[in-house]
């Protein structure tokens, strides 16, 4: 029973036809030609490149197309699941698919000369969206000239599938993709490109010929945030690194080496607290994760210290929180709200996000541990804010040096030399650090 892409929502029940359980290897060899895709007539999405490759892990391990449909398949839960996807992946996933099959792209290397020049065409020749025996199944298949590099490639980029589950943003994840490919060259550095070259490749999104993008502001909301991201989520560290022709910024590559294995084996590191206020203020997470990822934990804590403010004067009402927020954080005036067709349009985006949703005994259980590591936090930081300056003093010499032990960031110890112990992605690891220097157990210890 073939279904259209409209009607695929009206489907969420699960049963019908079982298969065996999805455990997909985590090391995963994806083809250069992948890496640094320019889209020309559409954007592609973080979830679309985490299911296109999760597809490609699929279609290598089936080997050939099926001999009836002749195309690849699999069930839409299996694809979700091997990138770790939710309930709400699952509604998007249908307009990514689409997007393969009506969205043209060039395909290149990130390195110049290094593959075939494969000029420009459809991430997939064709897809469709089956319901068979009571379960949703994707079809599909590549283009003829692709579909070898796709199945067998020659040269390829090394990735772990558990990363690239963890990014949140298209620019993150496709600058891990591009960064993977360089790790184990002697240089680690990526291929040198001109900056302008960077900014369809990591946005995701096509660039007009007439476009007067600044570097400078691509950097601050594109570059920067996707490095903090794969140094935070990735095995990988990546630092930025501006090539100038006179006074002009023309080039960027990127340096990439291998994290030691003590900070491999570490926990995952502290959520920043504008992350838990927005929670309280009743921001949606998906949308708080994107701020907070844009604009840094301190700015964006900054606008919702506004925001409540703003939700206190009870004779003026915010219209929409998150259409405020976003006001705030744009610069368009601080006590101004976005216009009402923006308003319209973040309702119709918290309508979605926050649709009802059948109570999960996992979600209980996270949303517990989740609480308890907040009031943690509030917990640690009130203390460390509570010492004399002297003993703050101290704390921060014997973490400078742990720091400088464990090979943690250059940016993370640079800001604890200029006393910027307050920053976001400081705070966080000073706070770990004094909570094992005091309690003599690890962060994630119950």
């Amino acid at each position: 029973m073939a279904l259209s892409f409209c009607e695929f929502e009206k489907f969420t029940h699960n049963g019908g036809m079982s298969i065996e359980p999805f455990e997909p290897t985590d090391k995963i060899h994806k083809p250069v030609s992948t890496l640094a895709i320019v889209p020309t007539t559409g954007a592609i999405t973080r979830v679309a490149r985490q299911a296109y490759t999760i597809m490609m892990m699929l279609a290598k391990e089936q080997g050939v197309e099926d001999s009836k449909t002749q195309m690849f398949g699999a069930p839409v839960n299996t694809i979700i699941k091997g990138f770790d996807g939710n309930l709400g992946t699952k509604v998007r996933l249908k307009a990514d698919l689409k997007s393969m099959v009506s969205h043209v792209v060039e395909w290149q290397s990130p390195t110049e000369g290094e593959t075939t020049e494969w000029g420009a065409l459809p991430l997939l020749a064709e897809v469709r969206l089956k319901l068979q025996n009571g379960e949703h199944w994707v079809h599909w298949a590549y283009p003829p000239s692709l579909r070898q590099e796709m199945l067998d490639p020659q040269i390829f980029a090394k990735l772990n599938r558990s990363t690239i589950s963890k990014f949140r943003s298209h620019a993150g994840l496709a600058l891990y993709e591009i960064c993977a490919r360089y790790q184990d060259n002697p240089s680690h550095l990526t291929s040198k490109r001109e900056w302008r070259w960077w900014v369809p490749v990591l946005s995701g999104k096509p660039m007009a010929p007439n476009s007067k993008v600044e570097f400078r502001f691509f950097n601050r909301d594109t570059v920067k945030p996707a490095v903090e991201e794969i140094n935070e989520v990735s095995e990988l560290i990546v630092e930025a690194k501006e090539i100038r022709v006179g006074k002009t910024i023309q080039y960027l590559q990127f340096h990439v080496r291998k994290k030691p294995l003590e900070q491999l084996q570490r926990p995952e590191p502290i959520q920043g607290s504008g992350l838990a206020k927005a929670e309280k203020l009743g921001i949606p997470n998906a949308v708080a994760e994107e701020l907070w990822l844009r604009h840094g934990n301190e700015e964006f804590l900054a606008a919702l210290n506004k925001l409540a403010q703003r939700l206190s004067q009870i004779a003026s009402p915010v219209r929409s929180k998150v259409a405020y927020l976003k006001a705030v954080l744009t610069n368009r005036g601080l006590e101004e709200e976005a216009a009402p067709s923006e308003i319209a349009e973040v309702t119709n985006d918290i309508q979605t996000i926050e649709a009802p949703k059948p109570v999960n005994p996992a979600d209980v259980s996270q949303r517990l541990l989740r609480e308890a590591g907040q009031s943690r936090v509030a917990l640690v930081r009130d203390e460390i804010q509570a010492m004399s300056e002297h003993t703050l003093t101290e704390l921060l010499k014997e973490y400078k040096a742990f720091a400088v032990e464990s090979n943690q960031l250059p940016s993370i110890i640079k800001k604890v030399e200029k006393g910027e112990w307050q920053s976001g992605i400081v705070l966080g690891e000073l706070m770990r650090f004094h909570w094992r220097k005091t309690r003599g157990t690890s962060w994630s210890a119950q």
